[in-house]
């Protein structure tokens, strides 16, 4: 129990809540619902705010923090306002399995206890948030706050991680502290791995497989899994792709071969067995029916495994075994019960042989590609990939929010380090962002409140048209304001690019057979986010060739070291399809 004399409302009781239960920052905006919490922030001291100027902007912040951190991020917005404009970062969270507690205030007609004017009233938060949270409530009194705290934060970590969502009313956070005890929890979770029954049968099935593979889509989203699944794709042989949204397998292991369609089905080719550990398939595609498929998701409903699923989710038509589980000690299960015979031996012996050699034929393809656009000195996906991994050191964050071009810039990225890689599965544009200051807290986060800047930068590459979806000039003032060490660079097109095939496929393509791109343009004026950059004083680079961008990174990845943003602003020519 926590009881504290120097506590004289219910803000500061629950700001000083928040930190005994060991969070360091709020992500947020300011707002006059908030004021009694922001308050109580002053007071506390030892709790950061971290502003940012949208709450689209804050609530992303918290994402990229809860991600990197893989721990709970507390985001605060301002009433149903608030509420409204972060919609899409709490989609993209949604989709991440990002584990968030999001406080937004609330103003009831009456209840005001001070005589400053206030506004937008309203009931309705719940409504709007509720497809895309985990759990939400309206705390309505001093008596069930310590319940509300408890069960918010036990939820937000429980497997499939994901958001909480409280509103808090203004006028009981004003309301003077009658010395109610706070009840600090530890929480136990319990992992959920299938029964010995089913356990058998998939081990039965692996080994009785001639050509099995694993898909990959979430799993590394908990970094201590992506040792198990390697451990488990050597163990029996088995070659692996991903849709990297994390770092979930290294790309240079030997069972690598490579990345799969975002939304497309993966192609299985002579597979006679898929295992698919949290990589959802969209309803409409097809596989193979002589495949057989074994699907692990931690999410029942398998919303949240999949590009852009909505709230429809992943299709399991063509599973021959859906398994729900917590993936990693599954996996461990599994290898501790298989039956390895010497037969099997050298049927793996003789997989891994073929794998490797496919693998290794990869990585040359993967590496002529850079080379030859390096030699031509033309700016690629696979140049700017190149460039970016041969300037990579440990420790290091990568936030991908390209869409058209992010495939083959994964491609040249080493990235062995679980937890150093995160993107935006959710397909609503802008939250890398974000995401991408969130993240530097997290993986800085004991320098940065000891003030000591020796930091590990973070680089977020994304789309000009996704920063602009991202309210970039609020993550600027933020990056600034607050001296966080990120390089942001822009693939500067023109054009939101991702969206032309959309209009190469209706009915009567007028769009594309007449080349309008009006639809898409974001030329004539073409933006310059290195003079954005400017406005806040922050550095910034044009960048037109390679040799320009390699020199620009290097000079951002030594100022972001000490704490100083930077953006490379790289001009591309026109998207034209």
């Amino acid at each position: 129990m926590h009881q504290n004399s120097d506590i004289k409302t219910l803000a500061e009781l629950l700001v000083h809540s928040l930190k005994l239960y060991g969070h360091n920052f709020i992500f947020g905006t300011t707002g006059a619902g908030e004021a009694e919490i922001q308050d109580a922030i002053s007071k506390e001291g030892d709790i950061k705010w971290i502003q940012a100027l949208h709450e689209f902007t804050a609530v992303s912040s918290a994402e990229g923090y809860s991600l990197a951190k893989n721990k709970t991020g507390i985001a605060l917005v301002d009433r149903i306002v608030g509420t409204q404009n972060s919609i899409g970062a709490l989609y993209s969270a949604y989709i991440n399995m990002a584990p968030m507690l999001v406080f937004s205030s609330r103003d009831i007609a009456g209840t005001h206890l001070l005589k400053d004017p206030t506004a937008h009233y309203s009931s309705k938060h719940l409504q709007i948030v509720e497809p895309w949270v985990k759990w939400s409530n309206n705390s309505q009194t001093e008596k069930m706050l310590e319940e509300d705290l408890s069960k918010a934060l036990f939820i937000t970590q429980l497997e499939p991680k994901g958001i909480s969502f409280i509103t808090l009313r203004h006028d009981l956070m004003q309301r003077r502290y009658n010395g109610i005890k706070i009840r600090i929890k530890n929480f136990y979770y319990n992992y959920r791995v299938p029964d010995e029954k089913t356990i058998a049968i998939i081990s039965n099935k692996i080994l009785e497989a001639q050509h099995p593979e694993i898909f990959i889509s979430h799993a590394g989203r908990n970094p201590e899994y992506v040792e198990t699944m390697v451990k488990f794709a050597e163990m029996f042989g088995i070659k692996v792709r991903e849709r990297r949204y994390f770092m979930s397998f290294p790309l240079r292991h030997p069972l690598h071969l490579g990345f799969s369609p975002r939304m497309k089905p993966p192609e299985l080719g002579n597979d006679d067995l898929a295992l698919l550990f949290e990589f959802g398939i969209l309803p409409g595609n097809k596989l193979n029916e002589n495949v057989d498929v074994i699907d692990f998701s931690t999410d029942f409903v398998r919303r949240r495994d999949i590009y852009s699923g909505g709230d429809y989710g992943s299709s399991n038509l063509f599973n021959s075994m859906d398994i729900i589980c917590d993936l990693g000690p599954t996996l461990e299960v599994i290898m501790k019960h298989a039956k390895i015979q010497g037969s099997d031996m050298n049927l793996i012996k003789e997989r891994r042989a073929r794998i490797e050699d496919k693998h290794n034929k990869l990585m040359e393809e993967i590496k002529e590609s850079a080379n030859n656009d390096i030699k031509s000195g033309r700016i690629t996906a696979s140049s700017i990939g190149h460039i970016i991994n041969s300037n990579w050191e440990n420790g290091m964050t990568f936030i991908n929010g390209s869409i058209s071009l992010n495939t083959k810039i994964n491609l040249q990225m080493d990235l062995p380090e679980p937890g150093s890689y995160f993107s935006n599965p959710s397909g609503h544009l802008g939250s890398p962002v974000g995401m991408a200051y969130g993240a530097f807290l997290a993986k800085n986060e004991e320098n940065y409140l000891n003030g000591i800047r020796n930091y590990k930068p973070v680089i977020c590459i994304t789309g000009d048209g996704d920063a602009i979806f991202g309210n970039f000039t609020s993550a600027l003032w933020s990056v600034k304001h607050y001296n966080l060490g990120v390089v942001y660079i822009i693939l500067n097109n023109g054009s939101w690019a991702v969206e032309w095939p959309y209009f190469e496929n209706t009915i009567e393509r007028i769009v594309a057979e007449k080349h309008d791109h009006q639809f898409i343009d974001l030329d004539s004026p073409r933006i310059s986010y290195s003079k954005m950059a400017e406005a806040f004083s922050i550095s910034s680079y044009d960048v037109r060739t390679l040799e320009e961008f390699d020199s620009a990174l290097k000079n951002a990845i030594n100022g972001a070291r000490r704490g100083e943003p930077a953006v490379i602003d790289i001009i591309m020519d026109k998207f034209n399809p």
